[in-house]
């Protein structure tokens, strides 16, 4: 079943489709016609889970605990979308439509303008998405701008969903960033345990439970053959494969902390009228 609305962008062995109505959603990503990122075919799979088709936009990114975080004096609240974890999770970007801007056979450029819609952020800004895809592979923009009166604290991710590797994969990670049974940071890191070492040299995903928050110490990750390199302004890596038998693996960089919101060290921050880009791609190795 195809998605109504799909922007299909074509080069050499390279194809995307890209839903602006679904939150600007890169909602497949293939090579030589072998999917890379699991697909969006049925928009029913969204009731079930929206952030494993594709490449979901999640600001801000991941967990912020009882959907409360306070910011230069002033307290906010976000409506709790997780109440097994009492939390506001991965925003509601994802959910919005994008305005398409441009596009073409190779390219398309859509913006999201939040401005006075509290529900889905505080806090006035706008995105602009811009992806692309050329002979060598697939590049994906993100330009953020806070278009408030106020400075805007912020995390961001990428829910990027691989089709779980046959052969395996490589993730560039420091400490993991220990969490309670609300999945919610505790403040510790811990030491990488063996499973995990072996992460950034090769390893399976298939049969493994993967999940977890991760300090990065490198931007480029390799997933069978498919090598996906990130910006250095993202700091973490965000790890999660459904316990090794729902066939994909999510491997997610991540600026900010988990539930950073609440952190002091554990956000950035936008001041009124800047800017801030945010770049990935996909190769073949």
């Amino acid at each position: 079943m195809s998605i109504k609305d799909t922007v299909v962008l074509k080069k050499g062995k390279w194809e995307a489709g890209v839903c602006a109505r679904l939150g600007g959603n890169a909602i497949y990503l293939r090579y030589n016609g072998k999917d890379i990122l699991c697909p969006l075919t049925d928009e029913a799979q969204l009731d079930v889970n929206p952030y494993l088709q594709g490449d979901p936009i999640l600001l801000p990114a991941n967990r912020i605990y009882l959907g409360k975080f306070s910011f230069e004096g002033v307290d906010y609240t976000l409506p709790i979308t997780e109440p097994r974890t009492f939390s506001h999770l991965h925003g509601t970007v994802h959910r919005q439509p994008f305005e398409v801007l441009s596009v073409s056979d190779t390219s398309i450029t859509m913006k999201y303008v939040n401005k006075d819609r509290y529900e889905v952020y505080p806090f006035d800004f706008e995105m602009t998405v811009t992806y692309t895809v050329d002979d060598e592979g697939f590049t994906q923009q993100y330009d953020i701008k806070n278009i408030d009166s106020k400075n805007m604290p912020y995390t961001f991710c990428l829910h990027t969903t691989f089709v779980e590797p046959k052969e395996g994969f490589t993730l560039p990670i420091a400490k993991r960033q220990e969490h309670d049974p609300l999945d919610i940071p505790t403040g510790r890191y811990l030491e990488l345990t063996e499973q995990e070492k072996k992460y950034n040299v090769w390893s399976k995903s298939k049969g493994l439970q993967i999940v977890g928050y991760y300090e990065s110490c490198g931007h480029v990750a390799q997933v069978d053959d498919i090598v996906y390199t990130v910006s250095d302004n993202f700091d973490y890596w965000i790890m999660y494969n459904g316990e090794g038998v729902s066939g994909f693996l999510c491997v997610e960089p991540q600026a900010g902390k988990v539930n950073g919101l609440n952190i002091p060290d554990g956000y950035k921050v936008l001041a009124p009228d800047e800017t801030v880009t945010y770049k990935m791609r996909f190769t073949h190795a």
